[in-house]
């Protein structure tokens, strides 16, 4: 799904760039934004708090600390942030972005009719991102299935991610490159569970892999968690392996490295 570093760049372009004390907000949200990408996320959530004005709880703030809970496994304290934002945000795009990592909490507790529900109305309202089509196609694969309609949502979210047009912007390269890179690794996931050429499988991850990078520990993470599932599928145990510890190494404190290390005891 879109990332959060993705959500950090929105919400930073549409809510902290402006009014007073602009530039204070600024650091905090870099401060924040290299928390995350350490994997540090109770350090977030420290500098999340300064996010709030004069004692109140701004939608950005409730979505933000709600975000950085489900990389902790907080995850009934995500789902209640998550759900007061919503309501509160003006902004039609953030509210859809709300609304997908809410998808995501719900797939963490597997409510899986009720994640669904989530991903399809960010799709009608969003129909050109990806984020929606990802968050079906990881539901559908976290649950086992097989059937053709996760590959089809993973190759939907990355014809968007390819459709997009890279922003300006200092990290608009790197949010794009991300994206597609995370669809990426779901696409390899879903192909290798509908019986793909395993070369095609592999060539699809060496993209994903060449665009997310070594930095920002929950994308590589991710990335990782889907490669070690792809390989699984194709039975190279030792390339699952390989991937799980990855994963877990990079993040070892957020929800893909804790699915990883519980994927690798059952390989």
């Amino acid at each position: 799904m879109t990332t959060l570093v993705c959500l950090l760049i929105v919400g930073l372009a549409l809510r902290l760039f402006v009014g007073r004390g602009r530039a204070r907000k600024l650091r905090a949200m870099q401060a924040q934004l290299e928390a995350y990408r350490r994997g540090d996320y109770l350090e977030q959530l420290k500098i999340i708090d300064g996010f709030k004005t004069k004692g109140s709880a701004p939608p950005i703030f409730l979505f933000f600390r709600g975000a950085a809970c489900l990389k902790l496994g907080r995850l009934e304290e995500a789902e209640q942030l998550i759900r007061r934002s919503m309501p509160m945000e003006t902004k039609p795009a953030l509210r859809t972005l709300y609304r997908c990592q809410l998808g995501l909490v719900l797939v963490e507790q597997e409510r899986w009719d009720q994640a669904a529900g989530c991903f399809r109305k960010c799709i009608a309202e969003a129909p050109n991102r990806s984020e929606g089509h990802l968050g079906i196609a990881e539901s559908l694969l976290r649950q086992g299935e097989q059937s053709g309609e996760a590959l089809d949502e993973a190759r939907k979210a990355v014809a968007a991610e390819r459709s997009e047009k890279v922003g300006l912007g200092k990290f608009a390269k790197e949010v794009h490159d991300h994206n597609l890179g995370e669809s990426l690794a779901f696409l390899a996931w879903a192909l290798a569970r509908n019986s793909a050429d395993p070369d095609e499988v592999k060539n699809v991850l060496n993209e994903a892999f060449a665009l997310c990078g070594e930095d920002t520990k929950p994308v590589l993470a991710r990335v990782n968690f889907c490669a070690g599932q792809a390989y699984a599928v194709l039975g190279n145990t030792a390339e699952s392996v390989r991937h799980f510890e990855r994963a877990a190494g990079a993040d070892p404190h957020g929800n893909y490295g804790r699915l990883a290390r519980a994927a690798a005891a059952t390989v």
